[in-house]
């Protein structure tokens, strides 16, 4: 990241904890990357480090749900941030993510959150919870829990690991300060542990203290150092049974066995003085990178010494062990006994070590968290925009979703700084789905005052002249051009796919729109050969191609979590949609429950010739899913159904099949991109017309899906390697249109 920024960090507080370290070890990472950092909260030790460090710390009542507290809080942030005019806020916790989404609203700066934890949800902290603009989670499963919960879009939420300074956190570590404090033996069996201990945090280390009377019998020199306390006042602190235990102990032993030293900062020498480290999360990740063998466990489960066995669960539950089995005093004494029974001590400590090099260092924290700030419009979302987007956008369409997407982003990579306003269904989710101005698409006195102060009318890209769905469709977005025509726009039909038109009236409707616009594009040869048969003059219409095939597939781990718990690991892709009501010779009467029948017939031939498992996409859940339900019902190889996922998610999942077979003509396209072989059904001539256009054989008709081609076809395609020069070529002239955006509004 080239830019240097100043940057607000707000949380709860600043003590002890997972999350606290985190923001920790990032602030001084950032710091060190050249930015400037501001750190908000109620304070505490980490706070005062931070200080000591040169970061600058600003003490506020952020960790109360009082509403005095929050009042003040909200009075203290305005004051500082339009004082210092910070690049970005950055909220941690969601009372401080709620005190700034409010501050927001008034004093519009760029705001990203991170979620460091899954709590329970209710229905008031779901209508005020505001996440920001983006979110960074540290793990997968804490990001689907912000899309489950909070609606949150995927492609908005980066992920991150929890960063170790391993120059702090390494094998140099001496424990000389902590065994003179503790006045330790010389003990060779000794075990360290960290964590909170309330209720919600310290069970394994209660466990631990419970097991170390059957322990002493193996071991009689055995020494345990826990290091933590309560820090939440409505939780039982469960240090107190903890010391109970230990007073026992030494009462019956005449020595005393298990340390309490409290909440301490000074970790790194602790988890030296330890032989093995029993713990969850970022405190054994931290021992890791100390080079210490070490027992994955906690509140949310158990994982066990730490391995190359252990490496992929650990990472997916974030070290947390979500969803594990529960710890137990058994399974303690077990892995104790285990470690402490071989002679590879140091060799399991190092590959600990290796790991943490590998994966969880703070300087890759601190790029990825520079991706997240880098990828934010520098426009506020509440500034006109000079281009105005108007498409099928906002149905929860992925399709025509990704459209916009890729439009916004090619026209960013040209201008950083456009001004860009999208007509939409849902403006205010989509707003911060894409990142610009939104306005509903039916607010026409709204659109009317956006199009008094824009210079260009973007009007695309999808199949928009065309009335096989609706002649209101038509209607709409031709009126929307000649609307921004008469407000003075300069108008740009862009990448638009044009037909069928039914009815001379409709025709002369297109032909007249068409006529308004300073420049078009269509996405495939066969638009331009149906308006010309229309009369109209061609030589001003360029060919381009579908902004979808600019798409960037989602992260590779992001793919892994979806495609977690899949049975299979050989799939084809499959999208199906509704076609009774269209009007189409593509269709031509068949019925949708004789169509679901021979369609199932021919995934069933398929699944037993390949061995591969069918994967339904649902694009649009109100026309794909029950007709995906049906065929996949009605098969006797039974595929999976993803749906709700993004444009992104699902490119990415296309790549880790071997065919696809789609009547969605953006699935196809999605296939196209990802190089995979191809099997069109068609429902509409779209279908075949960018098919021949991205160099594929013809579709399968949907009204003769009963003579066996699809098989015949998919089998003998399934698995091949598709030449992508043909699709790189229209993916290049795909990204022309937004060069051209640029150059209408200068």
């Amino acid at each position: 990241m080239d830019k240097k920024l100043n940057i607000l960090m707000t949380t709860m507080q600043m003590g002890f904890g997972g999350a606290e370290t985190h923001i920790y070890e990032l602030v001084l990472a950032l710091k060190k990357n050249g930015h400037t950092v501001t750190v908000a909260s109620a304070g505490g030790k980490y706070a005062e480090m931070l200080e000591k460090s040169g970061v600058r710390h600003v003490t506020l009542p952020l960790a109360s749900k009082n509403p005095l507290s929050v009042v003040k809080a909200y009075r203290g942030l305005k004051k500082l941030i339009k004082k210092e005019k910070y690049d970005l806020v950055h909220a941690h916790a969601r009372i401080p993510a709620f005190v700034c989404g409010l501050l927001q609203k008034k004093l519009n700066f760029r705001f990203v959150t991170t979620a460091h934890w899954v709590f329970k949800v209710n229905a008031l902290w779901k209508r005020i919870a505001n996440w920001g603009d983006k979110q960074m989670s540290v793990s997968e499963d804490i990001k689907q829990y912000l899309i489950d919960n909070y609606s949150q879009c995927s492609d908005n939420i980066f992920v991150t690991v929890n960063g170790i300074n391993t120059e702090v956190f390494s094998p140099s570590a001496s424990a000389e300060s902590i065994a003179k404090e503790l006045s330790l033996s010389n003990s060779k069996h000794r075990i360290v542990s960290i964590s909170r201990m309330d209720e919600s945090r310290g069970k394994a280390q209660l466990c631990l203290a419970s097991a170390a009377d059957k322990l002493l019998e193996k071991y009689p020199d055995l020494e345990i150092i826990i290091v933590g306390d309560g820090v939440i006042p409505t939780e039982k602190n469960l240090l107190t049974e903890v010391k109970e235990i230990a007073t026992a102990l030494e009462k019956k032993h005449g020595r005393k066995i298990i340390f309490t030293p409290g909440l301490r900062t000074d970790t790194p020498e602790f988890i030296a003085a330890g032989d093995i480290f029993v713990g969850a999360s970022r405190a054994a990740l931290e021992a890791m990178s100390v080079g210490k063998p070490t027992i994955v466990c906690g509140n949310e489960g158990y994982i066990g010494i730490f391995d190359k066995s252990k490496r992929e669960i650990s990472y997916k539950t974030n070290y947390c062990c979500r969803g594990c089995e529960e710890v137990s005093q058994e399974l303690l004494i077990r892995d104790i006994s285990a470690l402490f029974d071989e002679s590879n001590l140091d060799e399991k400590g190092a590959y600990c070590r290796d790991v943490i090099l590998a994966d969880f260092s703070a300087a890759r924290t601190a790029r990825d968290y520079e991706r997240m700030y880098d990828s934010l419009s520098p426009c506020p979302k509440t500034e006109r925009g000079d281009i105005l987007i108007s498409g099928y956008y906002g149905f929860e369409n992925a399709g025509d979703d990704s459209i916009a997407a890729s439009m916004i982003k090619n026209i960013r990579q040209e201008m950083p700084d456009a001004k860009i306003t999208i007509f939409c269904k849902n403006p205010r989710r989509n707003a911060k789905k894409y990142g610009v101005r939104a306005i509903g698409r039916f607010n026409i006195f709204a659109m009317l005052s956006e199009m008094r102060h824009a210079k260009l009318l973007v009007s695309g890209g999808g199949n928009l002249l065309q009335n096989t769905t609706s002649s209101r469709s038509l209607f709409y977005y031709t009126s929307i051009i000649k609307l921004a025509k008469k407000c003075g726009l300069k108008i740009f039909v862009c990448a638009n796919g044009v037909g069928p038109v039914f009815g001379k009236k409709h025709e002369k409707n297109v032909l007249a729109t068409l006529a308004l616009a300073d420049k078009i594009t269509f996405r495939e040869p066969q638009s331009i050969e149906y308006i010309a048969s229309l009369g109209f003059d061609t030589s001003k219409i360029t060919l381009t191609a579908d902004p979808a095939l600019t798409l960037d597939s989602a992260p590779e781990e992001r793919i892994d979590y979806i495609m977690r718990n899949k049975s299979s690991e050989k799939f084809f892709a499959v999208s199906l949609r509704d076609f009774a009501s269209l009007h189409s010779e593509e269709v031509c009467g068949m019925n949708e429950d004789t169509f679901a029948r021979l369609f199932a017939s021919e995934i069933d031939k398929i699944a037993a010739k390949t061995g591969a498992t069918p994967l339904y996409l649902i694009m649009q859940s109100s026309r794909d899913r029950l007709l995906s339900e049906k065929v996949n019902s009605i098969a006797k190889a039974k595929g999976e159904i993803l749906e709700n996922l993004t444009a992104s998610e699902i490119l990415g999942v296309i790549s880790r099949t071997s065919l696809v077979i789609a009547m969605r003509l953006h699935l196809l396209i999605y296939g196209a991109a990802a190089g995979k072989p191809l099997v069109g059904v068609s429902y509409d001539k779209k279908v075949d017309s960018m098919l021949s256009y991205m160099g594929y054989d013809s579709p399968i008709r949907v009204s003769s899906l009963e003579n066996g081609h699809l098989s015949d076809r998919a089998i003998k395609l399934f698995g091949e390697k598709i030449p992508c020069e043909k699709v790189d070529a229209l993916k290049a002239l795909a990204k022309t249109d937004a060069k051209t955006i640029i150059e209408m509004i200068k």
